[in-house]
């Protein structure tokens, strides 16, 4: 053949992959898999058309009048015998025996033919297991040797890359947020099964999954149990690969796994050892407040915080350990949201705001508290109605009622509805717990003058001097936090500068500690006897225990506020019933919407207004229903609640501050005057002393905030900060003679870390996610309708003239909205408060260096 042909015939053979000098394309290169575990591939690799037709040819011509195949083999062993050679010899020259065997086309032509040969694997498993007896016990060890030694050199190489390229922790503090919360364990693995690792992985993947599995599983497969082999692999070989290792080190942690089951599984090696778990607790929190400080440079805040108490028990008492209450108290920066913004200015309108309340002779025109805002309260009327219309279409019997997307039934929009989504979430930063008391007045000059903004990083005297003249720091807590505030700053009002009076902190009470006492007067106004027809029959009926006596701590409040909920559903249901002239709600259900709503008009106007209620005290002595009278008041007065309730969880501020009158009214009738200056002092900076700005600043940030991002996702700043204290002397605290208050400061700053790793590693594990996060409740209906059962038998909504309230004076409610709007005009309440509250600041700027 000429040189072009020669060129032609050798191309035809490829290219010799056992060949060094050769180049040739990568076989480890990433394929293209849509399965995560794809199917294992086919043994070998096919042959091409040319070595099948010229291997083909060859036997094809063997028999065929010509010596037998044995004869043909003899003669050439015989050859090769006289040429010096054995099968041996032989073999090792072809493949690669040297530099003359390697060059010789001859030679490649032949070598490459095998490599490329279906008959390699057929020779390659008859030296695995030989068809012959074995007669010396050691058939195929040399192979099977051979053969484990070269696969651990190709595995151990696919796990060193895997340990480089995927299991190494960053070098830029790998134990921060973004860090330790960047991880995806399915990206990770998929990398490695199809990129650095896929031998190694489709080896494991064989020995964990049986074909029979594979084919009936159809919701597990062994992927994450393939990935942590591999991650204890790299582990056992250098510690340094540890990057998944550490991770599932601070989740288990997190999640409370005692210290002996920790040591257990690092000697496993699935985890890193306890001691480095628990210093990395420390390092996270170190991290942690140095993004406090970054934050609180660079976005708008708001603070908060309120008292932790924690008992430290010890087991063996000394004059230097004992058992002791430690009076603690926590705080949190909130980080808001982008839109949140004050002007540089702020300060300085503030100041200029509060010098004017100072010279004006009255708050706010008194007489709109009594007249109240048309547009408010048509709002307020608009959704009254519309929450007694979903009780009736949330009840079971309305399940499948055919008409329940009539624009009949359409909520009211929102009075001022704050957006939500990812990018509307606040951050937070805890702070570390101090043992500090904040009930007293000394105690709240230490947190909020200098322990909070040390660590905040505004403690130095220039910060101080900066927040003084320039910032305005809004700051929310329970009623007795502001109110020490408060009356820190009032009693500071003459300091020669404005860090010292306190000018730039701007108190606002908690609406989930106000939430508790509009639920707490509402027990007190409405529990009556067992004779009565108040709230204490009902406890009694569905024997709902603790409820009888207000309790401030522990779990009364969610108790109370779940028997609101279904003794207001029953009440309402029962109403539906009455009005409608039926024996229950199943009958309901085949009312046409316009029907259902002029029930819904006669509900409202003859059941649950103020006109219905004025109406029934209008009535003659002789001809008053004591109870029907009290009944109406009760629908009335539960109605602000739970429009309280829902505006705060979806976050309607406007419906919000449109309540704030219902609320005055009933605390100061509720004997809680406490919160009654509170709403009074909130009702006041909202329409006369907050420039625009704060208004809305506050309004819009200060009252909520969104952790989630859902809709429904909005909570009290102040509920937040519970859930933060639950967290620090609960969730993740130590217990035991370790369980120090050093302990507790140490670990708090980091809480929101460690939150974010256990809700990462659970939005990656479907089994995490199938356990929530809180427990489920029991089914309500069979309660309910307990109550409305009651309600129709007593028949307290039907009219009866002369009809008197049974028992003594505790079952007869007073009207305290009425008794409260009474009391702030009469009992001089708003003008005591409009007077404490005045007093001369002064508007020096002295400060120390000068």
């Amino acid at each position: 053949m000429d040189s072009d042909e020669d060129q032609e015939y050798w191309d035809a053979f490829g290219d010799d992959y056992f060949d060094a000098d050769l180049e040739f394309d990568d076989p480890t290169a990433e394929p293209e898999l849509d399965d995560p575990l794809p199917h294992v591939p086919p043994r070998g690799n096919p042959a091409s058309s040319f070595y099948s037709g010229y291997t083909a040819a060859l036997q094809a011509s063997i028999g065929n009048d010509g010596p037998s195949l044995q004869a043909r083999v003899e003669s050439i062993l015989d050859f090769m015998r006289k040429q010096g050679l054995n099968l041996e010899l032989f073999m090792e020259a072809i493949f690669w025996g040297d530099a003359g065997c390697t060059a010789s086309y001859k030679v490649t032509h032949e070598r490459t033919v095998f490599m490329h040969s279906p008959t390699l694997l057929s020779v390659l498993d008859k030296w695995w297991r030989p068809p012959t007896k074995d007669r010396t016990g050691t058939r195929g060890t040399a192979m099977k040797d051979l053969i484990v030694e070269r696969v651990g050199d190709l595995l151990v190489e696919e796990l060193e890359e895997v340990a480089s390229a995927e299991l190494r922790p960053p070098s830029d503090d790998p134990l921060s947020s973004s860090n330790l919360t960047g991880v995806k364990f399915r990206d990770v693995g998929i990398r490695t099964q199809t990129k650095h690792a896929p031998r190694l992985w489709l080896l494991l993947q064989q020995l964990a999954w049986s074909p029979r599995q594979r084919r009936e599983n159809t919701q597990k497969n062994p992927f994450h149990i393939i990935l942590t082999i591999i991650t204890m692999l790299a582990y056992s070989r250098s510690h340094a690969s540890s990057r998944l290792t550490m991770i599932w080190s601070i989740f288990l942690k997190a999640c409370g796994i005692p210290a002996r089951a920790f040591d257990t599984l690092h000697a496993l090696g699935l985890t890193m050892s306890h001691k480095w778990t628990a210093d990395a607790f420390t390092s996270i929190a170190k991290s942690a407040k140095a993004d406090t400080r970054l934050d609180v440079g660079q976005r708008a805040l708001l603070g908060s915080h309120d008292n932790l108490n924690v008992p430290k028990r010890v087991f063996s008492q000394r004059s230097h350990n004992l058992s002791h209450f430690i009076n603690a108290s926590a705080a949190t920066i909130w980080v808001l949201p982008k839109e949140a913004f004050l002007p540089p200015d702020i300060s300085s309108k503030v100041k200029a705001s509060r010098q004017a309340a100072l010279e004006a002779e009255e708050p706010f025109p008194v007489d709109d508290l009594y007249a109240g805002d048309p547009i408010a309260s048509a709002w307020l009327r608009a959704h009254a109605r519309h929450r007694i219309l979903r009780f009736l279409l949330d009840s079971p019997a309305f399940t499948q009622y055919p008409y329940r997307d009539s624009l009949l039934f359409a909520p009211p929009p929102p009075t001022d509805l704050l957006p939500c989504g990812p990018e509307h979430i606040t951050q937070q930063h805890i702070l570390e717990t101090v043992e500090v008391d904040e009930s007293s007045y000394d105690g709240t000059d230490q947190l909020m003058n200098s322990i909070w903004l040390e660590q905040m990083g505004w403690g130095s005297e220039e910060e101080k001097r900066r927040t003084g003249e320039q910032r305005v720091l809004v700051w929310a807590g329970d009623q007795l936090t502001v109110d020490r505030i408060r009356g820190l700053a009032r009693y500071r009002h003459d300091d020669p500068n404005s860090f010292a009076r306190m000018d730039w902190v701007e108190p606002v009470f908690g609406w989930f500690h106000a939430t508790m006492a509009f639920a707490n007067s509402l027990h007190a106004q409405y529990l009556g006897t067992s004779a009565g027809v108040g709230l204490r029959k009902a406890f009694e009926m569905l024997s709902r225990k603790g409820l009888m006596k207000q309790e401030t701590k522990g779990v009364f409040w969610h108790h109370l506020d779940e028997a609101l909920w279904h003794v207001g559903e029953a009440n309402f249901l029962a109403l539906w019933v009455e009005v409608a002239g039926v024996k229950d709600i199943m009958e309901l259900v085949s009312r046409k919407p316009d029907e259902l709503m002029s029930l819904l008009d006669t509900i409202y106007d003859q059941h649950a207004s103020r006109r219905a209620l004025a109406e029934l005290e209008n009535l003659p002595p002789q001809q008053r229903d004591e109870v029907k009278q009290q009944m109406v008041m009760f629908s009335i007065d539960l109605l602000p609640y739970f429009d309280l309730r829902e505006a705060m969880k979806v976050g309607d501020v406007g419906r919000m501050e449109d309540l704030l009158p219902t609320m005055l009214f009933q605390f100061a009738g509720g004997g809680n005057h406490k919160y009654a200056v509170e709403i009074l002092e909130l009702i006041y900076k909202l329409r006369t002393e907050w420039p625009e700005e704060l208004r809305s600043y506050v309004r819009r940030h200060c009252w909520l905030v969104n952790l989630t991002g859902k809709r429904d996702g909005f909570q009290a700043v102040d509920l937040a900060q519970e859930h933060n204290i639950k967290d620090i002397k609960v969730t993740w605290r130590s217990f035991g003679p370790g369980a120090t208050l050093a302990y507790i400061q140490k670990v708090s700053p980091a809480i929101p870390v460690l939150r974010a790793i256990k809700a990462n590693i659970a939005s990656q594990f479907p089994a995490l996610l199938a356990r929530g996060a809180r427990h489920g409740s029991p089914s309500k209906e069979a309660d309910v309708q307990r109550l409305i059962d009651m309600f129709l038998a007593s028949q307290v909504h039907v009219p009866e003239e002369a009809r008197v309230i049974k028992g003594g004076k505790a079952d007869h409610a007073t009207d305290v909205v009425s008794a409260g709007a009474t009391q702030l005009y009469g009992d001089r309440v708003i003008e005591r408060w409009w007077s404490d509250r005045r007093f001369e600041r002064a508007r020096t700027e002295i400060y120390t260096a000068e």
